[in-house]
């Protein structure tokens, strides 16, 4: 504690310096709201965030500047006056839209309601933590625009500022489209969560307020109606029973996110996450298997024989992985194989060998799903399907995406080869990549497909 904190020579000038500054700070939120004013005089240019060293310095800037509140006094008159050119007038209350990237949910709150409205809905409808609620842990908001932070609960810890009586359309990041907040959740030991403002629009009289927060409906969302096949149709659910199981029983702190066939041109074609017993099991894909039923196949083997290593009834490690390759070897696999490391990050083959499965499971999927089939690249005369029929699908917070053309390059940090070379793969690149989506509660592997199939 001593040697990170400066002390000044006596108390009775530390509260005095203390007392301008709050006051200092006091006057200019008052007459400027949260909008940085370039004209600042230098002792108000960087916010006090709890550094010993920038309040050393600011206090001092304060005690030998007498005029820095007159100065203040005039120079935020003219700045309210040059407000950004897109801010809206929230005086009214208005809905904002905010994208919770990287999640496929988007979630609306009201303008005059809080910062802790908006995180609430956020971790209700996503997985923050492990899969934690709002109270959970303490947390706060950073406003990219401003800078400044918004911080859950009574203690102070980062800022002044508290997100449980700031509301939302009176801070810059929501007053102008585009902008982004940045939820650090358990001071970052779980959970970064970035929040893109994507609309400010007038709030229809026809609307309940008391519904917000909410989730963002999907667009269609009422009229979607999933695929219904044939009756003699074959099951996926029974086809690939744990694999099935292993993504939509209830277990699990953490929901499936399920990505499925390739993203543009990335050498990836499936990547699974789900979160029980205290750790995170991925599942990559990085080849492509002869056909989207042996791929499905391999898959459902792997849940039963790919586990994490156990000491004394508990996982060993956090979290597990397994890279699964077609039964042909290729130089790829031999790479991966060689960097595994049994019980954490695992790489095998695996594909159907006997011929009564083989017949079995033939065109099974193929058949019932025709444009699922299509979109991983597989059509009804057993040749490639064409380009433009291409795409992938993303299942994560009870929403469904299909998508076409490329995704996003997000660069990880994860050692390579791995399982997380498949992770952050199919991310769309923008609106125009998405073909469809629709907010649907899947329990199974035949309501994924039947869904995925109605929205190509």
């Amino acid at each position: 504690f001593y040697k990170n904190h400066t002390f000044l020579p006596h108390r009775t000038t530390f509260f005095a310096m203390a007392s301008k500054k709050r006051n200092l700070e006091e006057i200019d939120d008052r007459a400027q709201g949260d909008y940085e004013d370039e004209a600042r005089p230098a002792a108000k240019k960087q916010r006090l965030d709890g550094d010993a060293n920038e309040y050393k310095e600011q206090t001092t800037t304060i005690s030998t500047s007498s005029s820095a509140v007159t100065n203040l006094d005039t120079t935020t008159t003219s700045s309210i006056k040059q407000r950004p050119k897109k801010t809206q007038d929230l005086s009214n209350v208005h809905v904002l839209t905010y994208e919770v990237v990287g999640s496929g949910v988007s979630v609306q709150v009201l303008s005059d309601q809080t910062i802790t409205a908006l995180i609430s809905i956020v971790c209700n409808e996503t997985c923050v933590g492990m899969n934690e609620s709002v109270w959970e842990h303490m947390w706060y908001v950073t406003d990219t625009n401003s800078g400044r932070k918004y911080e859950s609960g009574d203690v102070e810890c980062r800022s002044r500022l508290r997100a449980t009586t700031t509301q939302i359309g009176s801070i810059a990041g929501g007053r102008s489209v585009g902008s982004e907040l940045v939820l650090t959740y358990d001071y970052g030991s779980t959970s970064t969560v970035k929040l893109q403002l994507k609309s400010i629009e007038e709030m229809a009289s026809d609307i309940d307020s008391t519904s917000f927060p909410r989730r963002a409906p999907a667009v269609g969302q009422a009229s979607f109606v999933a695929y219904n096949p044939a009756s003699d149709a074959p099951n996926l659910d029974e086809l690939y029973p744990n694999l099935s199981k292993f993504l939509f029983s209830d277990y699990g702190y953490k929901d499936p996110e399920i990505y499925l066939f390739q993203p543009g041109k990335k050498k990836v074609h499936g990547y699974i996450e789900k979160g029980y017993a205290g750790l995170l099991h991925a599942i990559h894909v990085p080849e492509k298997f002869s056909s989207v039923e042996e791929m499905l196949y391999a898959l459902d083997q792997s849940c039963v024989y790919d586990k994490p290593s156990y000491l004394n009834g508990c996982p060993q490690y956090n979290w597990f992985g397994v890279s699964i390759f077609p039964l042909t070897p290729t130089a790829r696999f031999n790479k991966f194989k060689a960097k595994e490391h049994s019980g954490l990050d695992t790489t095998v083959a695996r594909g159907l060998t006997d011929s009564a499965d083989k017949s079995r499971y033939a065109d099974a999927f193929l058949k019932t799903f025709p444009k699922c089939a299509a979109a991983a690249g597989f059509n009804g005369k057993g040749k490639a399907s064409k380009s433009a029929e291409r795409g992938w699908i993303i299942y994560r917070n009870a929403t469904l995406t299909v998508c076409r053309g490329d995704s996003k390059v997000i660069k990880g940090n994860a050692p390579s080869p791995g399982v997380f070379d498949g992770k952050d793969k199919h991310e769309p690149k923008n609106d125009a990549t998405v073909v469809g989506n629709v907010d649907v509660s899947v329990k199974s592997l035949q309501e994924l497909f039947c869904a995925a199939e109605a929205l190509w």
